[in-house]
């Protein structure tokens, strides 16, 4: 039965020839439907129970999903420097898909002197004179508060945090914030020293671009070593062609098919055409050398005939088929399988490049049974080339295969037991295997969005967010100093890791407060009753506490900034702080850790196991 399949592509050339034309024509068409998907949200797993709560936390106290705008400048406190940060500021909260711009036009400063107690805005309006910029600078850098998130210790450097949320995931949303934040700070690029974003929307059209160039680069360069190879070993232009062509229609079907059901590419697509172009290539390679065999007379001699058929390319394609094609079928199959197993993980992005990877494999499996034995047929040689029996031949190539047969034919039991050693050594080294997510990982050391994140840890704080969500039962609970206590003893513990940049909340404002109303030495105290709680709120606007407390004071949520980019390191601390987490805020207050950075980490640790769910799913399948 396989062997007819085989010579359907010889027998009812016409009509094979159609479907495959039909069918790339069909897949083609889908090619228009094709979209990019880069954003993070691909790469947590979709049964994450953090999700809706993520949604809900996000609702509350603002996004995660922040840009920071770096500004250097050794001038800064001047007016015309001031002057030019307030347009850029103006700018950039005009972009439609931002919700929020902080930068030193929003803060606010609490002092105390002669006994008096007053809340200002760092600036309301650009400076008009240096005197004016330099107490605006005293101002901003007295506040403990912002140095490290606004401000560096010596005062060069700012940021400007601008916030945004895709409620209803619209197509090209990041891309669209990036742009325009782009755009604006193009305008001002000549006004510092130095200005760069580096947020969610940036890394994302980075891996865009990097996704672009890779299937420019990847398939070419795949396909050009593949010929080389062929060309090295089998002397055949015709051998090295046909893997192409059945690459060819086999990535025009795959991503295709991608379009046509809507499944976008991810930062994985990038891999498919090179898998396609050397994984599929060995059916090709397989089936021309057993037809360069069949065209050997020693071959129908072997099928019992006396004579030598008059056709000898269709016998070799015969011979061939009766050969190769069940181990073809074989081979179809369980690579199939093999990327089907990425099926078990429950991260979008992997299911979505199993169902690409496997329909890849199946595809160029048909197309390659069809295609190549008509191929032949039409345009295949009727001597075979020397290249082929390695035996006889003398050149480069045979001495490298028979190279390989050296340890087989003269030292089988010493090459199995070598071998056996090799995998005991290898199982034992991947014990210690771990896998990170983080999705500047994904760039090299050299590209300037990472050399821009780092200059943004070693001046401020870092770009990556998190928070730490606490919710009482009972209204008002965070008016209560006993439980602002229990947000800085969380603080405390954040502190001790000694992993995380800065943390700020509720009791921090609080502090700051209590320090300009009591002098110098309540530096870092609460204070101690809930009147007086009540009574310090009222130095604050409320927009100035949104990312810190609920309007009913039920609620109070920690932002944690920091730069670390090993997954598996930050997970670990994750793990320790929510085991402290449980402790400190007893049973009349629920406390979660929740960020899309940490739901992206937490994936990691679930690929391996989908991993190895995959690989057991496999051997079973396989035997």
């Amino acid at each position: 039965m396989i062997a007819r399949f085989f010579l359907l592509g010889v027998r009812h050339r016409f009509w094979v020839a159609g479907f495959l034309i039909l069918a790339t024509a069909g897949f083609a068409a889908g090619l228009a439907r094709l979209s990019l998907d880069t954003s993070f949200d691909s790469l947590i797993p979709t049964d994450d129970p953090d999700r809706l709560v993520y949604q809900q936390v996000m609702d509350e106290f603002g996004s995660d999903n922040k840009t920071i705008v770096y500004v250097r400048d050794e001038a800064l406190w001047t007016p015309e420097k001031l002057q030019a940060l307030e347009g850029l500021r103006t700018k950039l909260a005009a972009i439609p898909e931002v919700l929020r711009v902080n930068s030193i036009f929003d803060l606010r400063v609490i002092q105390g002197e002669g006994g008096r107690v007053t809340s200002q805005p760092v600036l309301e309006r650009p400076p008009e004179t240096v005197e004016q910029a330099l107490i605006a600078q005293e101002r901003a850098l007295d506040n403990p508060l912002y140095i490290g998130n606004f401000f560096s210790d010596d005062g060069a450097v700012t940021a400007i945090v601008v916030s945004v949320l895709d409620r209803e995931d619209r197509p090209g949303f990041t891309r669209a914030v990036y742009l325009g934040i782009e755009g604006a700070l193009e305008e001002y690029a000549d006004q510092f020293d130095v200005l760069f974003q580096v947020g969610p929307p940036r890394i994302n059209e980075e891996l865009r671009d990097s996704l672009a160039r890779d299937f420019l680069l990847l398939g070419p360069l795949s396909a050009f070593v593949l010929i080389a190879a062929i060309l090295f070993f089998m002397r055949s232009g015709l051998a090295a062609v046909v893997p192409i062509l059945t690459s060819v229609l086999t990535i025009v079907w795959t991503f295709g098919m991608l379009g046509w059901v809507g499944i976008p590419l991810n930062i994985l697509a990038a891999m498919i055409p090179s898998l396609i172009i050397v994984i599929g290539s060995t059916e090709d390679t397989h089936i021309m050398a057993a037809f360069f065999r069949g065209l050997d007379a020693s071959a129908c001699e072997e099928e019992g005939d006396e004579e030598i058929p008059e056709d000898l390319r269709r016998e070799a394609i015969g011979y061939a088929g009766r050969h190769v094609g069940l181990p073809l079928l074989l081979t179809v199959v369980t690579t199939g399988l093999g990327f089907a197993s990425n099926l078990a993980s429950n991260i979008g992005l992997i299911q979505d490049f199993a169902v690409a990877s496997t329909f890849a494999m199946l595809a160029n499996g048909v197309i390659t049974m069809l295609l190549v034995p008509m191929l032949l047929d039409r345009f295949g040689p009727e001597v075979r080339p020397a290249a082929i029996d390695q035996v006889d031949t003398t050149g480069l190539p045979a001495r490298i295969i028979r190279l390989f047969r050296v340890p087989q034919d003269r030292f089988p039991m010493r090459t199995l037991a070598i071998t056996t050693l090799l995998c005991g050594f290898f199982v034992w080294q991947a014990s210690s295997l771990y896998v990170t997510n983080d999705p500047l990982s994904y760039f090299p050391e050299d590209r300037p969005i990472v050399q821009q994140t780092r200059q943004i840890s070693s001046d401020l704080a870092g770009v990556k967010v998190f928070f730490v969500t606490l919710e009482a039962r009972a209204d008002r609970a965070f008016l209560e100093p006993r439980n602002l206590r229990r947000l800085s003893e969380i603080q405390d513990f954040l502190d001790r890791q000694g992993v995380f940049d800065t943390t700020i909340s509720l009791a921090d404002q609080l502090k700051y407060v209590n320090r300009a109303f009591s002098g110098d030495f309540a530096q870092g105290a609460l204070p101690p009753t809930r009147e007086l709680v009540a009574q310090y709120l009222l130095f604050f606007h409320r927009g100035d506490l949104d990312s810190y407390v609920s309007s009913d004071y039920r609620r109070a949520n920690i932002v944690v900034r920091h730069s670390i980019d090993d997954s598996h390191t930050l997970n670990r601390y994750v793990a320790e702080l929510e085991e402290v987490l449980a402790e400190i805020s007893g049973p009349d207050l629920d406390a979660r850790v929740i960020g899309e950075n940490l739901m992206v980490n937490r994936a990691a640790q679930s690929l391996m196991v989908a991993q190895l769910k995959g690989l057991a799913l496999l051997l079973v399948l396989i035997f």
